[in-house]
Order: C-alpha cells, then structure tokens, then sequence
C-alpha cells in the first residue's frame, strides 16, 4: 500500500501542477486581452482626438474665396442710372403725398419744407394732364436777396413692382430769381398711377446737390485774397477761388492740415494746393472763424459746420454748437438732425430736454422712421412711454 500511496502521490502532483499552470495560462491569456483591449481603446480614442484635431485645423485653414467681379454696364444702363456725389452740400427731400389720385388739372400738393443749409426746400407735384410734374421748390427770397443756386438734383418714386426707387431724371439748373425748377411732364399720369401709386399714396425723392450759391451769405469779414501772399506760406484753392494762409496756423487747429502740411506727402511742399468737395463760400467763412471772426449766423452754420467737420477742426465745431444752443432760431427737428450728423452732445441733450409731448416727439420723426439716428431712438421711446404711462 505503501508503494502505492507512493506512487498515486506523484501523479497527484503532477495532476495538479497541469492544472496550475492552466490556469497560469488562461490567466495571462485573460490579462493579454485586457491589456490588448485597453490599447485597442487607446488607440481608437486616439483616432478620435485625431480626427477632432484634423477638423479644428480644417476649421482654422484659410478659406479659399471665389472673389464676384462686377459685370460692366452698357452705355445704355448707364445712362438709365447715375450716381449723385454724396459729399459736399447735399440732402435729400422725401415725402409720401396721400390721395394723389383726386388730384384734378392743374391742381398741386406741397412736401413739408426743410430747412438746408439756411434755405427752405420742399417737394411740389403738379397733374398737368396727361402727365405729373415734380418740382424742387426753393422757397427763399431770391428777388430781395439776389439769391441764385446752381444745384444738381435727381427725382425718385417708390416703384411698385420692384420695390426699388427708379431713376427718373437728373439735371443741372440754376435757380436765379425763381423759386422752382422741375417738369410739367415727368411721366404719363396712367403709367404713375400703375408703377407707382400705392393706395393712393405716391412715395417721392429729390436727391440734391448745392454746386455753388451766390448772395445767401454777408460781405466778408476777413480777406484771404492775393493781399495777404505776404504774410502766408501756401494758397488753397476751392472751386478756382484762392486762399492765402499760414501752413502752421491751420495746421495747429486741424489734424487733416497738420498732415497735408507737415507729413510725407505730395502735396506737403506744394506751394498751392487744391481743395474739392466744398462751396468756396463756406471755406471762407470757415476761415473768418478760424481766424477769430463772428461769421456764424442761420445761413453759415450748417455750411461751416460741414467744412469743420470735413477737417476735424474742433475750435470751429464748438463755435458752430455755441451758436445753435444759445443763439439759433431753427427748429427742433434740424436741431437734432445736426446734433447727431455732426456729434454735438451737448445740442442733443438741450434738443431732447425741449421734447415733452408727444406732439414734440411727432415733430422730430423723419418722413421714414428708419432714417432716425440709432442713437436718437433709445431716447425717444422712453420719452414716449413716459408720456403715455407717467409715473404714479
């Protein structure tokens, strides 16, 4: 029994050290796939943040831009369109005229007038059978004052079909001792009630440009003329009328001639410089005031103001606000209007501090609400539920 027990005990042993290493093996294999498994899900994360990273350069490549090239116009379409220069003394007069249909031969209707650049302005239709006629009216005393305009100017209606405003004439006249200028027969009455009247109502334009006015302003206070070459270093000339100054003196009160004069330009050593886009009228009365004279009054002050700003000329911007806060008689709607054309704070606070009805807030409203300065209508709306909620 002996040599039995002795020889069952071994392959007991061995028996067991099979199973042993069995298990050894299946353990190692199970720790090998867990540890493959782990490296597939490394590698897969990996890919992951690759294929991330791969669409954050993608995102941050630059992208290739197709640039659109404008087509040409023909000699034909550019005659049907034309562009008004948009600096200089310009506006633009627009009106809606209500129950335009009732009109009879020859019966008119006036737009609101506007006052621009010391001048009042208004739109007038006329129906002169078959046809309507639109005028620009000036409604300044011309035969008194001797006031002649030369003006560029071109009407626009509201087309109902394309939603667009459509061309329909562009002239250059000068209005000397008459206060109207425009056409008797502008358009077929039946083609402007089928293009362009909207339940009646026919949606008018007048784009204008001041070239040159004569006997609107006072003698001049100050000469700038060939008498004083002498005591000046350079002659700017505007509108073929030259203008004796000091480089330094200009340029001390304005950054625009600080840079025309002393930077590295062409024009800096010119003896004689021209400049466009100005009523020499205006520049010479810009020059009385730059120069210490009292040239503002309701006929200078928006044209100076124009020149002031062109040429960041703040001495003459703070002039310009002095007199409209203490001294101007305009109104309040031209008083706003100039405040946030030409960033006068100070004449914004007073023009709201005035409105108080809503009757005053009516009075400021452009014709088309949109062309309201964005930062006039904060103001204005809380002003108006003021009016109509006031506190308890």
């Amino acid at each position: 029994m002996s040599e039995q027990n002795e020889n069952v005990a071994p392959m007991n042993n061995e028996k067991d050290n099979l199973v042993s290493v069995e298990q050894e093996v299946e353990q190692e294999t199970a720790e090998s796939k867990k540890v493959l498994d782990k490296q597939k899900n490394l590698v897969d994360k990996l890919c992951s943040v690759e294929s991330e990273l791969q669409l954050i350069r993608d995102d941050l490549k630059p992208k290739t831009v197709t640039p659109i090239v404008p087509k040409e116009r023909d000699s034909e379409s550019e005659n049907k369109s034309v562009t008004m220069p948009t600096t200089g003394k310009c506006f633009v007069l627009k009106h809606v005229f209500k129950n335009v249909s009732s009109l009879k031969h020859p019966d008119r209707m006036y737009s609101e007038k506007e006052e621009h650049f010391g001048v009042t302005w208004r739109i007038l239709i006329q129906r002169n059978m078959p046809h309507l006629g639109i005028f620009l009216s000036c409604a300044a005393e011309m035969d008194d004052r001797k006031m002649s305009f030369d003006v560029e100017y071109e009407v626009k209606f509201m087309s109902t079909n394309t939603g667009e405003c459509s061309q329909k004439t562009r002239v250059f006249q000068n209005l000397k001792q008459k206060n109207e200028f425009g056409y008797k027969g502008l358009i077929e009455w039946a083609e402007m009630e089928k293009d362009f009247l909207v339940d009646g109502q026919l949606t008018a334009e007048i784009h204008v440009k001041i070239k040159k006015t004569t006997g609107i302003y006072k003698d001049n206070l100050r000469s700038f003329d060939e008498t004083m070459e002498e005591f000046s270093d350079v002659v700017l000339v505007v509108n073929e009328e030259k203008f004796y100054v000091l480089k330094l003196y200009l340029a001390a009160h304005s950054p625009y001639f600080k840079a025309l004069f002393l930077g590295n330009f062409n024009d800096s050593k010119k003896s004689e410089i021209r400049l466009t886009g100005l009523d020499d009228d205006d520049f010479q009365k810009y020059l009385e005031v730059l120069y210490g004279e009292s040239a503002i009054d309701e006929f200078t002050a928006e044209g100076i103001l124009m020149v002031a700003d062109m040429y960041d000329t703040p001495l003459v911007i703070r002039k310009c606000e002095e007199f409209l806060l203490e001294k101007s008689k305009k109104s309040l709607k031209k008083m706003l209007n100039l405040s946030t054309r030409y960033h006068l704070e100070g004449l914004k606070e007073q023009c709201l501090g005035k409105i108080k009805s809503v009757a005053d807030i009516r009075s400021v409203l452009p014709e088309d609400i949109r062309e309201l300065d964005p930062s006039i209508m904060p103001e204005l709306l809380k002003k108006s539920l003021a009016l109509h909620d006031p506190p308890q």
